[in-house]
């Protein structure tokens, strides 16, 4: 039968490996984290180009930054991410369509800003300030298309 000590001993031994457990899994999220922003488009370009003129963005340069997006973002699990993913494939769509009023993308790119600073509040750091200025970027955005359209509707 073990004595006092050794159980002492037993439960020490047992409480040090759960912990080396635990800080390797919070090492092996933190290195996924690492890499899956190490693979993201740049988000510092994409912010640069929304603070353009909103008439001097081309549709096709937005596209091709919104695919890049949703490739990143594909196999993503959290249902965050998937719903940006989601927004990020509508605006394309409104993008390409024939008919889309500029009210609708402003509606989407303001959703998609607002999305975008709920997955900033949740980020860890190093992340946090590049996707809340992205988010910000957004929503700024889609008010220039907003004012840029009442100007058009006046002339």
């Amino acid at each position: 039968m073990a004595t006092k000590d050794e159980k002492t001993t037993q439960k020490e031994a047992h409480s040090s490996e759960a912990e080396k457990e635990q800080k390797a899994a919070k090492k092996s999220d933190s290195a996924a984290v690492e890499n899956d922003v190490d693979n993201a488009p740049d988000i510092e370009s994409l912010t640069e180009i929304l603070h353009s003129d909103a008439t001097e963005v081309e549709p096709e340069e937005a596209i091709d930054s919104i695919d890049e997006w949703v490739d990143f973002l594909k196999g993503h699990k959290e249902e965050n991410i998937k719903e940006l993913s989601a927004s990020l494939k509508e605006l394309k769509k409104l993008l390409k369509g024939k008919k889309t009023e500029a009210s609708e993308i402003v509606e989407a790119l303001a959703k998609l800003g607002e999305q975008t600073n709920a997955i900033g509040d949740e980020a860890g750091r190093g992340v946090k300030g590049p996707v809340h200025t992205l988010g910000k970027a957004l929503i700024t955005f889609s008010h220039k298309i907003e004012r840029a359209a009442a100007k058009a509707e006046k002339e």
